[in-house]
């Protein structure tokens, strides 16, 4: 397995706000004595990154799959993935049927193959409070101020984000959703504008280079000077836009997607209401028996019901997911995101 290091430089255009939920102070991290600087901690930019990659996931393989918030008893699962695809393969995630299970797998459990840590600026500084008010729509004054933004002036943020893969496809994809991103933290209709550019990529068997390191190396360019200078091979790499269906498009027959896609599966077949309406779906009637005077199925565990549901027509298990899917799974109405992400 190689590690692909993403090396990207973080254009901050503009204030950003980049604070935790429980409290409205920016983020930082002491660099030394009298050096404090604003920090973006990596899930908030995965948290953005991930949504970009799956809206072009769901655009490519037309899966149902969204990043919704948790709802108790919801249709989609624990948070709305399918795992079945790219883009969960990549970031990780988790699932367990509404229904309940039977005597198959409970749940699916992914790890992420994409890990994320902090950016981190090549200066000091730049926090400033500003307060926001209303203004009265019909005379243009301005009212009693509503509130304080805690906001980070504009500067450049150096990351690493890393892919751990044999397939140099996966850390593709990720550039392309580092490089369509551009907006980031809280408040995103005024704040937070990110241009990203992806410098090259380290790729080893073992971690070779940190974020927090590269940011004592003042700008981009002393980036580049420092690798060089360490014999550190900094790979160009790149995503362009006529490339990226095609490489998603192949990324759902890797062997990581079958393998997910046959565990999600397992215990969706597992539940009699989901394997009875794909049955429906595929035109096939399953087997039937008694047992203390009830109809059961005759085919009992997961692999008996997965190999009755592709014994009319040969399928893998990425199709036999969108199968099951449509079946039993409505998308959803709204998108996510629309609530901001801090």
């Amino acid at each position: 397995m190689m590690k692909y290091q993403v090396v990207v430089l973080r254009q901050l255009k503009g204030f950003g706000q980049f604070v935790t939920e429980s409290r409205d102070e920016a983020n930082t991290y002491e660099f030394g004595e009298g050096d404090e600087r604003p920090i973006i901690f990596g899930e908030k930019l995965k948290a953005v990154e991930r949504r970009t990659i799956m809206r072009k996931v769901r655009e490519v393989l037309h899966v149902n799959c969204w990043l919704t918030t948790h709802k108790k008893g919801g249709d989609g699962g624990i948070s709305g993935l399918c795992m079945s695809c790219p883009a969960c393969v990549l970031f990780g995630g988790t699932y367990a049927p509404k229904k309940g299970s039977g005597a198959g797998p409970k749940n699916v459990v992914e790890m992420r193959r994409a890990f994320y840590t902090c950016a981190f600026p090549f200066q000091g500084g730049g926090i400033r409070d500003v307060t926001f008010n209303a203004v009265d729509e019909r005379t243009g004054q301005t009212g009693q101020a509503l509130g304080t933004n805690q906001i980070i002036e504009p500067r450049d943020f150096i990351d690493v984000v890393t892919v751990e893969a044999d397939n140099e496809n996966w850390t593709k994809l990720l550039l392309w959703g580092i490089e369509h991103s551009d907006r980031y933290g809280a408040n995103t209709r005024i704040y937070g504008e990110i241009h990203n550019e992806v410098l090259g990529v380290v790729v080893d068997t073992r971690l070779r280079i940190a974020a927090i390191d590269l940011a004592r190396k003042g700008s981009g360019e002393g980036v580049k000077t420092h690798l060089a200078a360490d014999k550190l091979d900094l790979k160009a790499m790149s995503c362009p836009d006529s490339e990226i269906d095609g490489i998603i498009t192949d990324l759902a027959k890797d062997e990581a997607v079958q393998d997910l896609a046959r565990r999600k599966n397992s215990v969706d077949a597992s539940v009699d209401e989901y394997f009875t309406k794909t049955a429906e779906k595929l035109h096939l009637k399953p087997a039937m028996t008694k047992k203390n005077n009830k109809d059961v199925f005759t085919d009992r565990t997961p692999g008996e019901r997965l190999a009755f549901l592709t014994s009319k027509e040969k399928r893998s298990h990425y199709d036999l997911a969108r199968e099951i899917e449509k079946a039993n799974f409505a998308e959803p109405q709204d998108e996510e995101e629309e609530e901001e992400v801090k």
